[in-house]
This record gives structure tokens, sequence and C-alpha cells, in this order.
């Protein structure tokens, strides 16, 4: 049993505060000290009353709740959280002189009992002042040796995390409140307010083959500011055209270590806006949006077929869109241009500024009945990974519905949002574009019957010939190359295949 007492009414009395309060700093003035020795609780020394200075009832936490003193008097501070664990400081850091903090990066709603104590007994009933705060140290800004740059050796306002390549859910996304009092301009060609601690630091391990980016979605003028694992700084205003005032920061070749993110505001007079900060390997979140009405109805795959950013799909993946978006996973999102659609052969050729390495075609290997295929999409956006999807099987047959000798049918297993997407042999070469399944409700009405795994794509030559109508000079396997691993199609098949999303 501890001498202070919980149950004891608070000297101060109590308050409510609530996640993202406001004023932040919340600071009530105390006098310190009392008769009571602090050993009572482990690893803690000093002297205190028995009731607490001041109780606190805590709800809606936000991502951090924090206790500071400041006083010319050497203090001691002490809380008993609302799972009644108990947690003692004397002095915070290297900045905070004897000045003591207490910190939750993942704070519990419920109520925290607070003692302001001091370190000599002689020195108690001395006054100082209790901010409760969800943003950084008081003397990070006001103390005459405050830290006024930006130091990644602080401890993150809100909090670690570890994420490695191929992350789920992809974006991370996190709240938390904006700016600070640290002119951002120390960093070379930035701007903006921010704290001295980081806001939040990211540990990064295994970096897959797609690029790690960082962007900023709020109402408020915001500034992002990144310290690498490397050491090198990175700062960004407004990320592009489609963000409108939101930054974001690309790192194409991600190292695995630690990243340190400030979120600043651009004017001082915004800071401790609540905003949102979105961790991922795909493209900006605001990638896709316009200015006009529409909305995304509809998505498929395609895939790029020449070194000018021409992209193959299928021409029912396109039709009726006011507007269509490519991305490949890793890359932002891009507006696709029609270039000419073809419904008879269901195959559509878009324009796009993309530069990567294009799908090969098969030239004049033949695919033979049997032969292994594999296929590359992204069905079911939003239900099924991000990552893209990969299914594989063999040519069940070389023509397709009514004997249709422009289709092949094959057993790799496809879903809504496959279509349009790249069919390739055990070279890792174009054989086919996803193109429909049989209908289970007409085999039903029609032949009493159910059908299983029937899927169809449309053979490489009809989509070469459609290629060459257009003037595409698309690539071709100059020779019979050897087999490849299925993995190592499918890591070769998501550079050149992304998402299509139809917009109307």
């Amino acid at each position: 049993m501890h001498a202070q007492n919980v149950a004891e009414e608070a000297n101060y009395g109590s308050i409510e505060l609530t996640g993202f309060f406001t004023p932040d700093p919340y600071t009530v003035e105390i006098i310190a000290g009392g008769s009571i020795e602090a050993n009572a609780v482990t690893g803690c020394s000093g002297y205190i009353s028995e009731a607490p200075d001041l109780e606190l009832d805590f709800s809606d936490p936000s991502l951090q709740l924090s206790f500071f003193v400041t006083s010319d008097t050497d203090t001691t501070l002490i809380v008993n959280d609302p799972s009644g664990n108990w947690h003692c400081n004397d002095d915070f850091d290297s900045a905070s002189g004897t000045n003591p903090g207490v910190v939750f990066s993942q704070p519990d709603a419920g109520v925290y009992d607070i003692w302001v104590g001091t370190y000599s007994e002689n020195e108690a009933f001395e006054s100082a002042n209790l901010h409760i705060t969800e943003l950084g140290a008081p003397w990070d800004a006001n103390s005459s040796s405050a830290n006024t740059s930006l130091d990644p050796l602080l401890e993150a306002n809100f909090g670690n995390i570890d994420l490695e390549g191929l992350f789920e859910p992809d974006p991370y996304q996190r709240s938390i409140s904006a700016g600070g009092t640290v002119d951002a301009s120390t960093i070379e060609n930035c701007a903006g307010y921010v704290s001295s601690a980081p806001d939040l630091q990211l540990d990064f391990s295994n970096p897959s083959d797609y690029g790690l980016n960082f962007f900023v979605e709020s109402s408020t003028d915001t500034t992002l500011v990144i310290n690498g694992p490397t050491g090198d700084w990175h700062c960004n205003d407004d990320f592009g055209s489609n963000s409108g005032t939101n930054p974001g920061i690309v790192f194409s070749d991600p190292d695995a270590g630690i990243y340190d993110i400030w979120v600043g505001t651009y004017s001082e007079g915004d800071a401790f806006s609540e905003v949102e900060l979105y961790i991922t390997e795909l493209g900006a979140p605001w990638d896709g949006s316009s200015s006009d009405s529409s909305e995304a109805t509809g998505s498929g795959t395609g895939f790029v077929v020449s070194t000018e950013g021409h992209i193959l799909t299928n021409h029912h993946v396109i039709d009726s869109c006011v507007r269509q978006t490519f991305q490949i996973r890793g890359s932002a999102a891009v507006d696709a241009t029609v270039l000419s659609s073809n419904a008879a052969t269901d195959l559509a050729l878009l324009s796009t500024p993309i530069s990567v390495m294009p799908a090969t075609f098969s030239g004049t290997q033949s695919v033979r009945l049997g032969d292994e295929v594999v296929v590359f999409g992204f069905p079911l956006a939003g239900d099924l990974s991000s990552q893209g999807n990969l299914t594989n099987g063999i040519v069940s047959a070389l023509s397709g519905l009514d004997d249709d000798l422009s289709r092949l049918q094959m057993t790799a297993q496809i879903q809504p949002g496959n279509s349009g997407g790249p069919v390739m042999n055990r070279r890792g070469e174009i054989v086919g574009v996803v193109v429909e399944t049989a209908n289970d409700e007409f085999f039903r009405e029609q032949r009493g019957t159910d059908v299983q795994n029937l899927n169809f794509a449309i053979r490489d030559y009809i989509a070469t010939s459609f290629l060459e109508t257009n003037n595409v000079n698309y690539e071709t396997s100059p020779s019979e190359s050897a087999d490849q691993s299925i993995a190592d199609i499918a890591e070769a098949a998501q550079q050149f295949t992304g998402i299509i999303m139809c917009y109307r």
C-alpha cells in the first residue's frame, strides 16, 4: 500500500480532457512537494503530498498523452494511470534540466492521478507548473536551453512503428497533430513550423521492389520533413498538381532503417491542426481524384506494351468511362487517354506518360494445348490484395465459346477486375489478354448444368494485330528462351502490369 492515496480528493481539483484538446498544453500552477517520501514507488525519489495534486479524467485518446513539470526547483513527477500502474520521473532529458516528464505513447481512457513532488524535502511547497499535452515537452521551444532545431534523437511525439516491405494494410494511416514552434527553414529548401521531436518514427525492414512513400492530407497547408536511414534530410510542401497544399515524399529505392517524420504547418498560426499521415508502397491518397464530380465505378487490369507508355486492356474495361487512370504499384496513378478501342475484338489501347520496360510477346512461339500459363492482375479491387494477384493453369482449349478461334480457354482462375491483364507462358511472354469467364447463369438456364473454371483470353496474334494497326512498336521474343519460375514471372509482371480505374 503506497502512502500516497489515489482515493484522496486532489489538492487542485479534477479536470476532464478529451483527445486533441485545446489549449494544448493545459497548464496548472500548483505548490509542489510534501512530507511523504516518494520512494514507495519503485525507482522514485523526492517528497510529495498524500493526496494527488491533480486528477485528470481523460476520454477519446488520440495518439499521445504527456505530463511535464517546469519549475526553478528540482521536482519529481508521479502518475497513477487508469490501469493502476505507477510511473515516476525526476529529470526527463538533457534539455529538461531538473524538470520531470512522463509520456504515454498509447494512452488509455480513464483517470490519471498526478503528484508533483520536490527532490529535496527542504524545497517543499515551492511553485511549479504542471503541463498536460499531446505535443512535445514545453522546454523544447520555451526554455533558454531549448533545442530549436529538429532532433531525430528525441522521442517521437506519436510513438514508434515497425513496418516491412509489402506491409498490409497499405496505406498505413495515422492521425496526428501537425506543426510546432521550430522554423523548418533550417532544412534546405524547406518552410513551415514543426516540433523539435519527430512526430512519428518508422523502423522499416525488408524493403520490397516498390517505393516507400509518405503523404499528408489535411485542410491545412502542411509541410512534411523526413530524416532517412542514411541521415539525409528531405522536405516537401506541395507534392503535385493533384495534391493541393498536401505534401509528399517518395523514396523510389528505400533503405532499411529508421525514418524520422515531422508533419509541420506552413503557417505558425495553424500549428496543432489534426492531419492524416499515410505511409504506403502505392500512390498518393489523392491519386485518381479529380476536380470534376466523376466517381470511380469500376476497375480492370492493363499492361505496358511499348517504351512510349502504351497500355493494352479490354474495350469493356474502359467503355463509357468519362476518364480512366492507370497505376503500377509503387508509382503514382496517371491519367490514361484512349487512343483506340474495338468492341469486336474487345481490345483497347491507352496512352500514358509511363516509361517502364514493357511486356514481351511470344512472337513465333505458338501456344499449345496443355501448355502452362500464368495470369497476373488486380481482381476485386478493395477486397483482394492491392499488390496484385497471380494464378496459373493450363491451356485447356485453343478456341473459345462457340469455337471462337480468336480466344483460348484456360484453367487459370480469373475474377472481375482481371479483365485486360496479361496471360503469360512459362517463359514470361505474352500469349493472351484476359477477357471473360463463362456465364454460369446462361449455362444453368440453357444447358441445365453448372460450369466450372471456364476462363478465356484473347489470342496473342489478335492483340499484336491490333497493336500493329495502331502503329505501336511492341516487343517480341527473338528466339525461344528458357522457362522461368512462376515467382520470377510474377515479379516481372508486377513491373509492367497495373490497375485501371474507370470514372463516370
